[in-house]
């Protein structure tokens, strides 16, 4: 017997005792960097040290912006940079990994700092080049491919709702198109597959170290 059941989404925050965080490393950052502006997002599981960070920057006489984000006060998505404001003097994530900063980095063509409590790291001019370069490459794929493959999540919040007209503008160009839809998009199943190039209109993640993904964002000025 099949039963559906509803997907209830939960949003976890992390929680920071101060004693936790190494103030100092930010006190270094803004000294070396001579920064007399912040602007500061988080994600969603940081938003908690959020308030933490810019009490202690703005008693340390640093101007903080912080901008409405994807929903929350700056909460960051890896494909949404609306948080930031690029006109500061230095742009701090507070977040793990590198892959939201990688992505608003590039959408911004500025340097990020990224702020885990305890290290941080930075995503360097050096870093945005090489990403564009990859981009580069992929767009070239892609006008000279014939068969695209489209990849589209069923998930709420990833799914892009124009699928079919998206699937025409493609078959203009003289293109086949074929569509992988999927709750859960395995990128090792695209090995079963023989094409060159599949264009992602889900989370931008899919195609950060996959030279056969680009994200439809890429693409869209091919597709006017």
């Amino acid at each position: 017997m099949c039963m559906n059941s509803d997907i209830v989404y939960l949003e976890l925050r992390k929680k920071f005792e101060e004693s936790e965080i190494n103030f100092s490393l930010l006190d270094n950052l803004i000294k070396k960097e001579n920064i007399k502006t912040i602007s500061f997002a988080s994600t969603i599981q940081y938003l908690n040290l959020a308030k933490i960070i810019k009490s202690y920057l703005e008693n340390k006489g640093i101007n903080i912006i912080i901008k409405k984000g994807q929903i929350y006060e700056g909460q960051v998505l890896g494909c949404n940079s609306q948080a930031f404001d690029k006109d500061a003097d230095l742009l701090l994530l507070l977040a793990d990994g590198k892959f939201h900063a990688l992505n608003n980095a590039v959408q911004l063509n500025r340097e990020v700092y990224i702020f885990n409590t305890r290290s941080i790291e930075k995503i360097t001019k050096e870093d945005i080049e090489k990403e564009n370069r990859k981009i580069k490459a992929k767009k070239t794929k892609f006008l000279s491919a014939t068969k695209i493959g489209l990849l589209v999540s069923t998930k709420k919040g990833q799914h892009y709702n124009n699928i079919q007209n998206l699937i025409k503008k493609i078959k203009d160009k003289r293109k086949q198109v074929y569509l992988f839809e999927s709750d859960n998009i395995n990128i090792a199943e695209l090995d079963n597959f023989d094409l060159s190039i599949y264009i992602n209109s889900a989370c931008p993640g899919l195609a950060m170290d996959d030279l056969r993904i680009i994200n439809l964002k890429d693409i869209l000025e091919f597709l006017e």
